[in-house]
């Protein structure tokens, strides 16, 4: 697991400019955050053991077509299936309506054969039981531009507002595309970049591209042709800014890596700085105490009142109460009040959760038209300022905000916990990834019994634990490599009711663990 700390200087897309980005690793997964003073800003997460990720181009073949559900399933690597849409919807403006579909999708698969190899791109990351989501739409992507070999035209983005701007960078992309097929999509941060940026960014695209076509067209073998940059790299990529000054890495693993990114940068690089242990530690306590935060379905108000925010299959519902805030003017009052609290709330929770799809909202009942529409003006402006794109809905007859956001992968919870197997509080499964659970202790002293080469013979562990660390132990491969040495008798005895401790006797004497996942004796 990898943290990433910013402190912002400014504000870009609604989200903070980094001046410094802390990165350390934990077990289990990678984490980005964003920190200002005390308040979490942004928050990312990248499973290790997750096969693709958001923006991998993968050679697939056609394993099946299915014109009824507009759908079509493309074999890949590991035995995964992706789902590929037949009528695609990324990147509508640089790619003409085909007319030769029916408005019904009959025809819409008969282009695809099975059996046929393809290329195609991640869009969205594999969740539970569900594969990768794909697009033939590919798009190279890099912090200024977006080049999509297959589209044609120029767009710039929404965001960059003067029209003189917008003018000059299509007359620029339509100028720099001579000669080489595709389309340009200018971001944002085209707008404050010098025409010697752009020019670049576009050429290191087309080079990009040339050689991923001669790369695709190699082999027609199941593959992943080309793999996007995995954290901290990507997390670095996307936080790039003229204010960022300094990395600061408390592992070896990811400062080599960053150091060697930076050696071979042709621009000027922040300053990369190695900390000490004991501060990793305390930066990685810090993190903890954010997630853990993160998992509780209660979220305080300033005021008094707060949400309860469930997550289900089928959508994500979040419930307002007004607490224990009274307020001094009337219950209608109250009730705007906390309403409008729990709109300017509601974005930041669900950006920093990574909750997307149907998000039902029940806001605390309000008498006046005028008040509800004040409420979903302050949510709609709230989720601009936090750059997620969504629509909408008014206020149904019941006093419900329904929102439907893009999913790009897996929640916060279940990149947690993938499989939703474990059984055990959110507090549990985040102390287990960050190495301070009592079955991580276990573990660790078991390994360093192991790697320090003590005599095992004759060795009686008595463990007792709760049933849902001793579920982990005993679905861990290291305990039961442990428990096969000869000599080694090692038991496991499940306590009952709310004990959460795990201790350790090894020949009747107890063991000591330390917090931090590490034996002292």
């Amino acid at each position: 697991m990898k943290a990433l700390r910013q402190s912002p200087a400014g504000i870009d897309c609604g989200l903070a400019v980094i001046t410094d980005i802390r990165v350390s690793r934990a077990r289990g997964r990678c984490w980005g955050t964003a920190f200002a003073g005390p308040k979490l800003l942004e928050l990312q997460v990248e499973s290790d053991q997750a096969p693709y990720q958001v923006g991998d181009i993968l050679m697939g073949k056609i394993e099946r077509v299915l014109p009824g559900l507009n759908c079509a399933f493309v074999s890949l690597e590991f035995g995964l299936a992706g789902f590929l849409p037949l009528e695609e919807g990324r990147y509508p403006q640089l790619f003409k309506p085909d007319s030769s579909r029916s408005g019904h999708g009959r025809h819409v698969g008969s282009a695809l054969q099975v059996g046929r190899p393809i290329l195609v791109q991640v869009v969205r990351a594999e969740e539970g039981d569900k594969g990768p989501r794909l697009t033939q739409r590919v798009a190279l992507t890099s912090p200024l531009i977006v080049y999509v070999p297959s589209g044609r035209g120029v767009t710039v983005s929404q965001k960059i507002k003067d029209p003189a701007h917008r003018a000059r960078l299509r007359k620029m992309g339509f100028a720099l595309l001579k000669g080489h097929p595709g389309a340009l999509v200018f971001r944002t941060r085209a707008g404050v970049a010098t025409d010697a940026e752009l020019i670049q960014a576009v050429q290191d695209l087309f080079d990009q591209g040339a050689s991923l076509l001669v790369r695709s067209k190699r082999s027609s073998a199941i593959r992943c042709v080309e793999a996007t940059a995995r954290a901290p790299l990507r997390w670095l990529s996307a936080w790039q800014n003229p204010t960022l000054t300094s990395v600061t890495v408390d592992n070896d693993a990811d400062y080599n890596l960053l150091l060697d990114h930076f050696q071979s940068a042709r621009d000027e690089m922040p300053t990369l700085s190695r900390v000490q242990a004991d501060v990793a530690l305390t930066h990685q306590r810090e993190l903890q105490a954010q997630v853990e935060r993160l998992l509780d379905r209660r979220v305080a108000l300033p005021s008094g009142g707060y949400l309860l925010i469930d997550e289900t299959e089928a959508l994500v519902a979040i419930d307002i109460n007004t607490g224990s805030f009274v307020g001094s003017g009337t219950g209608e009052q109250t009730y705007f009040q906390t309403n409008l609290e729990a709109a300017r709330v509601i974005p930041d929770e669900l950006r920093l959760r990574q909750l997307a799809g149907v998000v039902v909202i029940d806001f605390v009942d309000l008498a006046r038209c005028e008040d509800q529409q004040s409420v979903r003006e302050q949510l709609v402006q709230a989720l601009n300022d936090h750059g997620i794109r969504c629509e909408v809905s008014a206020f149904s007859r019941l006093g419900l905000i329904e929102l439907s956001i893009a999913k790009f992968g897996p929640s916060l919870k279940r990149a947690i916990d993938p499989k939703g197997s474990l059984g055990e509080s959110a507090k549990a499964s985040v102390q287990r990834l960050f190495g301070l659970s009592p079955a991580s202790q276990v573990l660790d002293w078991l390994t360093g019994r192991q790697q320090e080469g003590l005599a095992s013979h004759g060795l009686v562990i008595e463990v007792s634990a709760n049933a849902a660390t001793a579920r982990q132990l005993l679905d861990n491969p290291i305990f039961f490599e442990v428990s096969e040495q000869p000599g080694v008798c090692l038991t496991v005895q499940v306590q009952a009711g709310d004990f959460t401790e795990c201790e350790i006797k090894v020949n009747g004497e107890p063991v000591a663990l330390s917090d931090g996942g590490n034996d002292v004796a």
